[in-house]
């Protein structure tokens, strides 16, 4: 697998490999071993797009736009490798020293040329949830960074010293206003933008009444099954899709395969 600075390389839609004896990487290049998965071994080459022209790679994959389409274990490669390139590329010098780093391990560490020391990648905890009010609606916003259609259920970081059940009830109440009471653990997905781990959660909402944050939320809604089914047909709104813990979430609601737009 090759991720370069545009992103992941691809072909039609899904990702871009080269057996692995064909392939010579440059001096410039950081390999790193992902792991066997079906009688295969990948593994990850982190290069310049400029330098593979003559491969005749049809386009790089951002991993926002692949994570929708590609078979599930391409999609599960594609985050860890995004992961670790996301780290290597911000930790090229020692903390403690501020020496130069030199991969170890595989690729899944690196180490200080000046005084050996280890690194390895850190991950920072996220909770994401979906609140369901008394009347079983489902509680969608729509992000600023997020295109103008698309809703989802609302997600943060756990900050120092908190428990991701207070993080949930803190995100929740900060981003819309609504108190929430019981959660329950639902499942989790790595996300690598840039490092985060998403801790799913269902929370019972306590209140009704929308506050959007006007930061990071610009709008909010209550959907009831029907509402979300006629809105996503009529392609009024998008929610995430492909394998994400969002979808996920929402899908888990809604209790079947959500419905595409009708225009589709």
């Amino acid at each position: 697998m090759l991720i370069s600075e545009r992103g992941a390389a691809a072909e039609g839609e899904e990702l871009f490999f080269l057996a692995g004896p064909s392939y010579e990487p440059t001096e410039s290049e950081r390999l790193v071993y992902l792991g066997t998965a079906q009688s295969t071994d990948y593994v990850l080459a982190i290069v310049d797009s400029q330098e593979h022209a003559d491969l005749g790679i049809e386009k790089w994959f951002t991993l926002r736009e692949a994570f929708t389409i590609l078979p599930t274990l391409q999609a599960e490669l594609l985050v860890e490798a995004q992961a670790i390139t996301n780290w290597m590329r911000s930790e090229r010098y020692c903390p403690k020293c501020g020496s130069e780093v030199q991969s170890s391990n595989s690729g899944w560490g690196q180490t200080c040329v000046q005084h050996a020391h280890e690194l390895f990648p850190r991950t920072d905890p996220a909770i994401i949830a979906s609140v369901i009010d008394s009347e079983d609606r489902l509680l969608l916003g729509s992000n600023a960074n997020f295109k103008s259609k698309m809703y989802s259920v609302l997600a943060g970081f756990v900050e120092a010293g908190e428990s991701l059940e207070s993080a949930v009830h803190r995100e929740i109440f900060e981003e819309s206003g609504v108190l929430v009471g019981d959660v329950a653990y639902r499942g989790s997905q790595p996300w690598p933008l840039p490092r985060s781990l998403m801790l799913g959660f269902a929370a019972e909402a306590l209140s009704e009444e929308l506050v959007p944050d006007g930061a990071e939320i610009k709008d909010l809604r209550w959907f009831t099954r029907a509402e979300l089914r006629e809105d996503l047909e009529s392609g009024t709104i998008d929610i995430p899709r492909g394998v994400s813990i969002a979808h996920a979430l929402i899908r888990s609601w809604y209790g079947e395969p959500l419905p595409e737009a009708l225009s589709k």
